[in-house]
């Protein structure tokens, strides 16, 4: 049946964020605490870009960039003329965790993939990226029945 492929989806998802949970709980961040960390690596530095880029509202941003000071991961630094602006950068111990993290989860990801040839990989993307496409298409039209 249909629903059984998006069930299968949801069960893989929910096992991928418990892995990667592990992984990242192992270094003492959280997920999404990781994610801001490889934001600020690839030099989204201010709070409005991180915002914008991992689509977060401010006060769960200003949580985690909060976090991640106290944990001594980011340092952060006021610019502009008035000093308001903060601009945030890894520290040492910050990329060191980042690499960490980094490197476990690509070591997940290859074991998943060990035994998958090439062209099932690039099968899957293909239908994982169709599939999101359909999903969004299905939510666009759900919202003008119910508008």
């Amino acid at each position: 049946a249909l629903e059984g492929i998006l069930d299968n989806l949801s069960l893989a998802a929910k096992s991928l964020q418990t892995q990667t949970t592990k992984i990242t709980k192992h270094y003492h961040v959280t997920i999404a605490e990781w994610r801001l960390l490889r934001q600020i690596q690839n030099q989204v530095i201010t709070q409005d870009a991180m915002a914008e880029a991992l689509q977060l509202d401010t006060s769960t941003l200003s949580r985690q960039l909060k976090s991640l000071t106290s944990k001594e991961l980011v340092s952060k630094t006021a610019v502009g003329k008035d000093r308001r602006q903060l601009e945030y950068a890894l520290t040492a111990t910050g990329h060191g965790t980042l690499t960490n993290i980094d490197t476990d989860y690509q070591a997940l990801i290859d074991a998943v993939f060990h035994y998958w040839p090439e062209d099932e990989q690039q099968m899957m993307k293909i239908m994982l990226n169709r599939l999101s496409r359909s999903l969004d298409r299905a939510d666009s039209i759900l919202e003008e029945d119910t508008q």
